[in-house]
Formats: C-alpha cells, sequence, structure tokens
C-alpha cells in the first residue's frame, strides 16, 4: 500500500496557514494590503482582544462580485499575477491567492463585498474552512472581512500567542508599517472600543510620522531625496546624536512594501559610519523605489524579508544618501550665555587652544590615605575636565552600611589602595595580590542595578524632581505606560499620562542622573515592547535600562567618589560583572606583571 497520500484541501490550508499567519497581526497585515491593492482610500481596522476575539478590515475599494467574492477563498486564487513573467515584476502587496483561504481555515470568517455600480452585495460565511453559505447581502461599496476566535480550531497555536499587551503592540506597529507608505490614504485604528489613532489622508508624510511618534520625533529628522538611474530612495532619517538602543525604529520600505533586509540595514550602518557608537541605532524611515525585477519577494511565505539581485550596490546607494543628506543638514545651535568666559566654553568643549608647557604623564598617579567611614554618592559631573575651582564636592549622608576601605570589601581581595584614572574611565588601584583596572561605568551599572531590584522588593525608594518632567512619546509608548504604570512605580518611576503620546515624570529612583532622563524611559519602553524580551522580568529589564544613567567613561569622578563607588561595590551580590555581562573588574597578578616583566 501507497504510504504517499494527497492531503486534502482543509489540511493544507491549516498548513498554509502556519505558514502564513503566524500571530493576529499577521491577520491584520494581510487584509489591509488587500484592501490597498483593491484602491481604497480609507481603511478601518477594529481589534477585540488583541485580535483573538476579532479582527474587522472594512475598506471603500473596488469590491468584488459574487464570483469573486467566492473565488478568493479558494487556494492560490488571485487577480493579481497571471503567468510567470509576472512573479518577476511583483507591483502589488498581495499575489499569492493564499492569505484568505489560510486564515477562513483557522477561524470563523465572514466577508462581505460589493461593487460600486452594483445594486447589492454578497456575503460568504466560513467556520474553520468549512463553508456555511455564500448569499446576496445589502452592504456599502467595498469589502468588510470579520476574522473571529483565531485559531480557536489549532489550540497548539493558541497557545502559543503572546500576552495582549504583546499581541497590541505587534498590530499597532503593523499598522504604522502598512500606513507609512501611503499618506494618501485614510488609516483608522480602534482596539477594545477605543481608538487608537485616526489618520486621515494627505499628501504630506509629516503630518502622519507626527501623529504616530510625536513632535520630538519629527523634529529630530533630517529628509533624504537621493535619485539616479537605478533607485530612488525618500524619507527621513535621524540627526547626529539621535539614536535608540534597538532596530525597531529603524523602518524599511520597498516600493511601498514594509521589509527587512541585512543590505538595507548595512547601508544605514555605513553611511553614519562612526558617528553613532556600537548598540545604538539611528531611527530612519526609508522608501525605496526600484524595477520590481530587481526585487525577489517571494522567498518568505509572510513576504516579510526580500532579495535583491544587486544588493552591494543598493547598500552603497542607501549609504551615499544617508551621508548626503547629513552633510546637507544645519549645524546644531547652541544659545550660550554672554557671560561665560571663552576660557570655560572652550575648555568645555574639550578643544585645546594652547601648546603644553610640559609633557603630561599617561596615568595620573595619587596615592591616597585611608578614607573615613562614610556613605559615599557618587555623583558625576558631566562629560569634561573641571577646573579645580569648579570641582563638585562629595555628598556624605550619614554613617555607611559599607566597611572601610581597609577592611576585606570585595572578594578575593584583601586591602585597596586607589592609585589614579586612566583615560577618565578606569581606576588604577592596587591589592594584595596585585594590580585592579576598574570601568568606572560598568561598576556603577551594577551598583545601581542591585539597589534598583533591592529597592522595588523593599516597594520602591523615589526622589521627587523639583520640576516634573513632560517626555512626548509615540503612541504605542505612552499607551504601553498607561497599562504597565505599576511596573515602573515599583523601581520608583512615577509617569502619569497627559495626553495619547505625552506623559510626565515626578519621581526617578534614587542616583538615576536626570540629564538624559528622557532617553532612559525611551531605552526602557524599546527593550519592553520588543518581542524578543517576552517573558523576561519586566522589573530587570527596567533597572537594566536604568542602569543607563551610570557614570559614563570620560565622566569626572574625584578620588573620593572613587572610594565611594568601591564601597558600594561591596555590597553587590555579584560585584564583577555588569548587568550586561561585561567586567567590571580585572585583576592582573603580580605573578602575570613578573612574567611580563621577564622575572619567572
Amino acid at each position: 500500500m501507497s504510504k504517499i497520500r494527497v492531503l486534502s484541501e482543509q489540511l493544507s490550508n491549516r498548513i498554509a496557514a502556519g505558514e502564513v499567519i503566524e500571530r493576529p497581526a499577521s491577520v491584520v497585515k494581510e487584509l489591509v494590503e488587500n484592501s490597498i491593492d483593491a484602491g481604497a482610500t480609507r481603511i478601518s481596522v477594529m481589534i477585540e482582544k488583541a485580535g483573538q476575539k476579532l479582527i474587522a478590515v472594512s475598506d471603500n475599494g473596488s469590491g468584488m462580485d459574487a464570483d469573486d467574492a467566492l473565488l478568493c477563498l479558494e487556494p492560490h486564487a488571485t487577480g493579481k499575477i497571471h503567468n510567470e513573467d509576472d512573479i518577476d515584476h511583483i507591483s502589488t502587496l498581495g499575489f499569492r491567492g493564499e492569505a484568505l483561504p489560510s486564515i477562513a481555515s483557522v477561524s470563523r470568517f465572514s466577508l462581505r463585498t460589493r461593487l460600486h455600480d452594483a445594486g447589492e452585495g454578497t456575503e460568504v460565511i466560513v467556520n474553520g474552512g468549512k463553508a456555511v453559505h455564500a448569499k446576496p447581502v445589502g452592504c456599502a461599496p467595498g469589502t468588510e472581512i470579520q476574522v473571529r476566535d483565531l485559531f480557536f480550531n489549532t489550540p497548539a497555536r493558541r497557545k502559543f500567542m503572546r500576552s495582549i499587551s504583546t499581541e497590541e503592540r505587534q498590530i499597532q506597529e503593523m499598522m504604522y508599517q502598512l500606513s507609512l507608505p501611503y499618506p494618501e490614504i485614510a488609516f483608522e485604528l480602534t482596539v477594545d472600543g477605543n481608538r487608537i489613532f485616526s489618520s486621515p489622508g494627505a499628501p504630506m508624510l509629516e503630518s502622519r510620522i507626527t501623529a504616530f511618534f510625536g513632535k520630538n520625533f519629527m523634529s529630530s529628522m533630517l529628509p533624504l531625496e537621493f535619485v539616479n538611474d537605478e533607485v530612488r530612495i525618500d524619507g527621513f532619517i535621524a540627526m547626529h546624536g539621535f539614536t535608540r538602543n534597538s532596530r525597531r525604529e529603524q523602518r524599511t520600505f520597498v516600493n511601498g512594501r514594509a521589509v527587512e533586509s541585512f543590505g538595507l540595514y548595512r547601508g544605514i550602518r555605513e553611511g553614519y559610519g562612526g558617528m553613532v557608537e556600537v548598540g545604538r541605532f539611528p531611527p530612519v524611515i526609508l522608501f525605496l523605489t526600484i524595477d520590481p525585477y530587481e526585487v525577489d519577494v517571494n522567498v518568505h511565505p509572510a513576504k516579510r524579508e526580500v532579495r535583491f539581485r544587486h544588493e552591494y550596490k543598493l547598500s552603497a546607494f542607501i549609504a551615499e544618501a544617508i551621508r548626503e543628506a547629513l552633510r546637507r543638514s544645519p549645524a546644531p545651535t547652541v544659545n550660550i550665555d554672554p557671560a561665560i568666559s571663552l576660557h570655560a566654553l572652550l575648555e568645555s568643549s574639550e578643544v585645546n587652544y594652547e601648546i603644553p608647557t610640559r609633557e603630561q604623564s599617561i596615568m595620573d598617579f595619587a596615592r591616597v590615605e585611608e578614607p573615613e567611614a562614610y556613605e559615599y554618592s557618587v555623583v558625576p559631573s558631566p562629560r569634561r575636565e573641571t577646573p579645580e575651582e569648579e570641582k563638585p564636592e562629595i555628598i556624605v549622608s550619614g554613617v555607611p552600611e559599607e566597611p572601610p576601605l581597609g577592611e576585606p570589601i570585595l572578594p578575593g581581595s584583601g586591602k585597596i589602595n586607589i592609585l589614579g584614572f586612566l583615560d577618565r574611565s578606569y581606576l588604577l588601584a592596587t591589592a594584595d595580590n596585585g594590580l585592579l583596572v576598574i570601568d568606572q561605568h560598568a561598576a556603577h551599572e551594577r551598583v545601581l542595578f542591585e539597589r534598583l531590584l533591592k529597592d522595588a522588593g523593599r516597594g520602591g525608594a523615589a526622589q521627587k524632581l523639583l520640576l516634573p518632567i513632560t517626555l512626548e512619546l509615540s503612541r504605542a509608548e505612552a499607551g504601553f505606560i498607561t497599562k504597565n504604570g505599576a511596573i515602573f512605580e515599583k523601581l520608583g518611576f512615577d509617569i502619569a499620562p497627559l495626553s495619547s503620546n505625552t506623559v510626565m515624570l515626578s519621581t526617578v529612583p534614587p542616583g538615576i542622573r536626570q540629564e538624559n532622563i528622557g532617553g532612559v524611559i525611551r531605552d526602557m519602553l524599546s527593550e519592553l515592547m520588543d518581542d524578543a524580551t517576552t517573558g523576561r522580568n519586566e522589573l530587570d529589564v527596567i533597572a537594566r535600562c536604568a542602569c543607563k544613567a551610570a557614570v559614563k567613561a570620560h565622566d569626572y569622578l574625584t578620588l573620593e567618589e572613587a572610594r565611594g563607588l568601591i564601597a558600594q561595590m561591596a555590597q553587590c551580590e555579584l560585584p564583577f560583572s555588569c548587568p550586561h555581562g561585561r567586567p567590571t573588574i580585572i585583576n592582573i597578578s603580580i605573578t602575570e606583571l613578573e612574567k611580563r616583566f621577564g622575572r619567572r
């Protein structure tokens, strides 16, 4: 007996659904893309229970007659390609004809559609891939599709769905990706009866970007336009210094389709060159228009990833376009108080304006006396060499919990003496068994991280800001804070919503610097809203991000502050690595030194 059988249509559709329909956002993507291809100028999306209960998409597009309403649910039925040559010149968003039957096979599916010049429309209802009925119905011109109880007949798929908030964020991000390339189309998104956004059609993209991501975001972007015989690149790129801690806000589109491509990301990275530090990503919104023959959109079931025939050439075009836009950008302007002396201004900018009279030593060594038994709070000044008369005074508060430095304060050490500083980034100290090199940034990150989590366990400690800070965020970020304010409150952040994309920060945890608190909050949100962090402890994620407020390399520390930092490290449970896993201390043993100097 033959072991090979042809699968039933219903079973093959369910297998196809596993490739095309990963989550509710995938359903939204496929349905909205069909609406765009149908020439709609108005598209409305309604969601209930993150799409698990209902996904409804309605449009005023061309609509279908009764025959097409039935044919569109047949596997691989499509009106967008007709022969093999069309596959090499795909200009529509959808083309395979597998989305609707796949969706209908794993949901309770209903479709209503009507041609604009027809007197009545057609209704088709399918439950789990089985047709229930098809009949005439009165409805508005265009198409409305309702998808209820997604994955009701595939419980294993339903079990692997993320939390309600995660799935809602995915849907909202999908709507951003679908609506940004088509500013002329009006889009509306409603979640559980609440209108998340209603963006009218307009010829200019700037208003839509502002509505989605806020005025501050838009004001930090530069317009970009690049054209040659092979490609046209339009959009916006981040100004100097405007970065995020993930690539989530690097949105790239090819011929109106949101795509992911290493080649595109390579071009962005090379365009900014050394202007962006490792681990940071400048936001971009880039639209590429190229010959469809030059791009293969048929390499991924969900059409998310694409392949280019000349990827490296395209990367070079993107890099050139970004470099040119940055060169044309105006230099940042700063209002300077005329009372500030030229000496102080040049010094704060780290400008050398006089020839040094003597060669300076690479390291500034300073033998220190045994410190008094005080608790020291590390309060660094900005990144600059501070004149003697302006050096910050150490803040001393009470009798310490830490032992004096003369005691064994770090596991494996004995007496520690600070010698000095190297490159204003590393503390150099001696211990009984050799030389210690301490990374001031990594060490302070560890101290802050453990303090934050310890305070959270006691209900959270907070210091009230003298003046509350107003932060403008994207609608998705502000919505996340509104729903998850208790998580931030546990660590000492009091964040209250003011509007759909504005929040007010009233308190921060003790020890958190306030110079770039907005950036710290956005980094937290980026981490928490990233799907990769789902399942991780939220307090841990926030605390790790808050540690970005630690002292940085090249921040000025006094010897007293350095002593205090080491004393606080002694109280850490895991003092030898920062929260991200980098070492805080390198110990060069006496034995190693003797080997290096040929004594062994």
